[in-house]
């Protein structure tokens, strides 16, 4: 996916971005990469240990406030320290300056492939792997919490935390304010607004799920505690080895938030499953897999009655995300309109 209005960051600010946060480098090679919403620059650099293969990342579109942007080199070394989630290692991080676009920060580059779009690509073995390691990997990040409160995790005096400033009562109050100005979105056009006319496509449909939400999501049983939680995991933020489907890398960890765990199973099923492509019982296999490694990782966890009831409402919720994307993960109009279909189809159980 291309964002063409994301602003692309001169050689010789990448070079002295480098040479910020690590001195003794200089960069051999540069490759910018052709996707994403920041500028991510591919580089070759000479090192006195030798020479490297680095990712530098600039926070340079308005798509993630640069609070929420300082948070991932620091959340990247949080989830390399204490769990076993592959991410590249950090190498620093510069929050603001003067001169270069900030936050930057500076990580290993990690091989691996990457199948956003195309997961029809790898083998049906390779395809439980990918959901089986997603379910190892949700268990480990959700043992880093529980945290104090729900909401987006940002940085405060230099160290992770969760802002006070608009504190919700609850998940689900959090769930309402929040879908509120999602499904505001989706009716205007507003959220990406190089995008409008592809985003007003949903709007019809935007009254019933408004209501819908309005009159379920207070009735849901309580969530319990939030825990650090990573709602965009999906096949565009993973390095995959294409023949066994291992996660080399999981990447793009500028979007967690505080969360219920049960939210972030339900967004990483709704990112990973194409109910339309896989088939009914396709799907259920690959969504049992997710459960069951989730499950067997977290021992006091059970998929009951209660947390059955939250999922199927989070779900819709997370569906609201995709397709308010929809036209920036699926640049390819003819695929962009099968998604399209696939969402309506999938509200449609709903409302």
């Amino acid at each position: 996916m291309t964002d063409e209005s994301m602003p692309a960051v001169a050689d010789q600010a990448i070079r002295g971005m480098v040479r910020y946060l690590e001195p003794s480098w200089e960069v051999a090679a540069i490759e910018r990469a052709d996707h994403g919403t920041d500028s991510v620059a591919l580089l070759e650099v000479e090192t006195p240990a030798g020479d490297r293969s680095v990712v530098l990342k600039a926070a340079t579109a308005d798509h993630v406030s640069p609070e929420r942007a300082r948070t991932e080199p620091r959340l990247l070394t949080l989830v390399g320290r204490e769990t076993g989630i592959p991410v590249p290692d950090v190498f620093g991080h510069c929050d603001d300056h003067e001169e270069y676009p900030a936050p930057f920060y500076l990580m290993a580059r990690v091989d691996g492939e990457n199948f956003e779009n195309r997961a029809d690509e790898l083998s049906p073995r390779a395809r439980e792997r990918v959901f089986r390691e997603a379910g190892e990997h949700l268990a480990e990040l959700h043992d880093l919490g529980p945290l104090p409160r729900v909401g987006g995790v940002g940085v405060r005096d230099g160290e992770l935390a969760v802002p006070e400033d608009g504190d919700h009562d609850g998940f689900h109050d959090w769930l309402l304010d929040s879908y509120e100005d999602t499904l505001d979105s989706l009716a205007d056009g507003g959220y990406f607004p190089h995008l409008a006319e592809d985003r007003s496509r949903f709007a019809d449909i935007v009254p019933d799920v408004r209501r819908y939400l309005r009159e379920t999501v207070p009735e849901l049983p309580d969530p319990g505690p939030p825990t650090y939680c990573n709602k965009d995991y999906r096949y565009g933020n993973l390095l995959l080895d294409p023949e066994t489907g291992e996660a080399q890398a999981v990447l793009d960890w500028g979007n967690v938030m505080a969360a219920p765990p049960a939210f972030n199973l339900a967004s990483t099923e709704s990112l990973l499953l194409t109910p339309d492509v896989e088939g009914t019982d396709r799907t259920a296999e690959l969504r049992d897999a997710l459960r069951t490694a989730y499950a067997d990782a977290r021992d006091e966890w059970t998929f009951d009655e209660a947390t059955e009831e939250r999922l199927r409402v989070y779900r819709l919720a997370c569906r609201l995300d995709a397709m308010a994307c929809l036209p920036l993960w699926y640049p390819d109009r003819d695929e962009r309109e099968q998604r399209a279909a696939d969402h309506r189809r999938f509200v449609a159980r709903y409302v």
